[in-house]
């Protein structure tokens, strides 16, 4: 593969597994057999094909003091984690979110995006929600609209 940056090529990761999951989305809608069902099927290919050779360019190169493989997972929080900007909340949902974890701030977004940013932090994602355990709580977001749906104590 051509001369890239380890980010260049993160950040292209980034955009076709964006690719991928709309895509997948789209084929949903059409029948198999119809032509924009092969033509997303097609795609699809491509793009899996393109993923699998980046990640392995990446787990060659070294981005920090050891070699790092882009998993999902680590994709996933990557995502994330270039997205806080975008986090916010309902009334309700932060109301809620104040009462479960008994908070006294009027900045429950901002509490939880520090929260997030953490280097204890687990986020992982299931489905189409993400799950960041840190602290002894549970906050819950949507991967597709980066709201804050809920958060709670771990028990």
């Amino acid at each position: 593969m051509g001369n890239y940056k380890p980010e260049e090529l993160t950040e292209a990761l980034r955009a076709i597994n964006s690719i991928i999951h709309k895509c997948e989305k789209a084929q949903e809608k059409f029948p198999e057999g119809k032509s924009q069902h092969t033509l997303l099927r097609n795609r699809l290919k491509a793009m899996y094909i393109s993923k699998a050779l980046i990640t392995e360019t990446l787990s060659k190169v070294e981005l920090t003091t050891e070699p790092q493989i882009l998993s999902e997972d680590n994709f996933n929080s990557e995502l994330l984690l270039s997205n806080l900007h975008q986090l916010h909340s309902t009334d309700l949902g932060a109301e809620r979110i104040r009462k479960n974890l008994h908070l006294d701030t009027g900045d429950v977004v901002g509490w939880c995006r520090e929260k997030m940013k953490a280097v204890n932090a687990l986020i992982t994602r299931k489905g189409k929600n993400w799950y960041i355990a840190v602290d002894g709580c549970e906050i819950t977001v949507n991967a597709h609209s980066y709201t804050i749906i809920t958060a709670h104590k771990r028990a």
